[in-house]
């Protein structure tokens, strides 16, 4: 197979044949149903998960709100988000994916009007008094054009769905531009990224593979100033997934938030490690200086440990998804949830800055330093487990530094010089 130009940078797509391992492939039969049937060797998947169609539903017709699955008051509330401050006013999050959601606007603002938030078109329910200016949303092809647009694919319209819906959920006045990858190739998701951080300070990626040899000379395409990339750390737990160990990336992994007997999020808070999240420690790329600290004597780690952070994104704490083309709302779990969740943070850090940040990656360790400043700023989950990695205190294989404290950890956010 010849090798692919993309943009400056030689993609041999023949050699992306061990990337994608058949744990990846087959993790339906340990975690719930894929949002794709399968996949092909060489492509990527998205880290989301179907746990139930809500309607018509045993279990949702139980439950006495609808739809079913976590609203985002829930994460809100879980976080410690005001919503009602402008988050994300004058950022913008490019989420890239594969295929086309033809309905992912039209959805988009039927999940804000469910849930009062701000829409996107003149005709949602209104521009809401929370943002100074109404949000825009842009849907554009891997080359940054808005015509033609992939073909639609199914799994990959819930993924869409859900990636932009909970975006915006944690960061509703943020801007959302969709990058849709022409296939689930690495050189196509790839180029879309390459034109998503040109048009965005944050930049999300919710699908990945297992890692592979010649990965870090693919690390460069997450480099830009004034650009925060982050990509979730996969579903299958204990293994490490790639473009979330890059060194250039803030890997997210997912955890478990109880929930009541309505559906919603229990009170008091109980957050404990999911065993689908994936991590451990990279076999390829190298140790971040800053990291060194942090990662557990044993197993001795001496490369980059996966992940950074985590929240939400296990299957007891799925969320309402809208996929008007497959019949209405679902609810859908996954590292991709969580990856969405911290690009909504990042974002509602960036609106009030002159400057968006440059180093979030290396901050998030600086604002774990000490044990002031760790239990101020985040949530250390200290139970769970996958097959082969057991959280506990301070930074783990299973969930890294822990989820955030949002009324702590953002606001330190807003005066660093970059």
């Amino acid at each position: 197979m010849k090798p692919t130009l993309v943009r400056g940078l030689l993609l041999c797509v023949a050699g992306l044949s061990t990337l994608y391992a058949a744990d990846e492939l087959t993790a339906s039969r340990h975690f719930g149903r894929p949002t794709i049937a399968s996949s092909t060797q060489g492509e990527a998947r998205p880290h989301s998960w179907i746990r139930e169609y809500i309607s018509p539903d045993a279990r949702a017709a139980a439950i006495s709100r609808s739809p079913a699955g976590f609203w985002p008051s829930d994460m809100w509330t879980a976080y410690g988000i005001n919503p009602n401050a402008g988050a994300g006013a004058h950022a913008t999050i490019a989420i890239v994916d594969a295929y086309d959601a033809p309905n992912a606007l039209a959805d988009l603002n039927a999940f804000s009007a469910q849930f009062g938030l701000p829409g996107f078109s003149s005709s949602s329910s209104s521009t809401t008094p929370v943002c100074p200016t109404q949000p825009t949303f842009t849907k554009v092809n891997e080359n940054g054009r808005v015509t033609p647009l992939p073909r639609r694919n199914s799994g990959w319209e819930v993924e869409i769905n859900l990636d932009t819906q909970w975006a915006h959920a944690m960061a509703p006045c943020a801007n959302i531009v969709l990058v849709e990858a022409n296939s689930a190739s690495l050189s196509d998701l790839l180029t879309a990224v390459l034109y998503a951080k040109t048009v965005a300070s944050v930049v999300s990626m919710s699908w990945g593979g297992s890692e592979f040899f010649s990965q870090s000379f693919y690390d460069g395409v997450f480099v830009q100033h004034g650009v925060t990339f982050l990509a979730s750390s996969g579903d299958t737990g204990g293994i490490v997934s790639w473009p979330a160990s890059s060194v250039n990336v803030i890997g997210v992994g997912g955890t478990q938030l109880a929930a009541n007997t309505l559906g919603g999020l229990a009170s008091p808070i109980v957050e404990t490690a999911w065993s689908g999240s994936g991590g451990g420690c990279s076999q390829v790329e190298p140790a971040l200086s800053f990291q060194k600290t942090f990662l557990p004597l044993s197993p001795t780690c001496t490369r980059r440990g996966i992940p950074d952070v985590s929240i939400s994104g296990g299957d007891q704490s799925a969320v309402a998804v809208l996929v008007s083309d497959q019949g209405g709302w679902y609810e859908v779990y996954g590292t991709s949830l969580s990856v969405q969740l911290w690009a909504g943070l990042v974002a509602i850090a960036n609106g009030p800055r002159v400057a968006p940040l440059s180093t979030t990656l290396s901050d998030l360790y600086a604002d774990a330093t000490g044990a002031a400043l760790y239990g101020a700023n985040f949530r250390d989950v200290i139970s769970g487990k996958t097959s082969r990695f057991t959280a506990g205190a301070g930074w783990d294989f299973v969930t890294g530094l822990g989820s955030p404290l949002v009324n702590s950890l953002i606001p330190g956010y807003l005066s660093k010089q970059q």
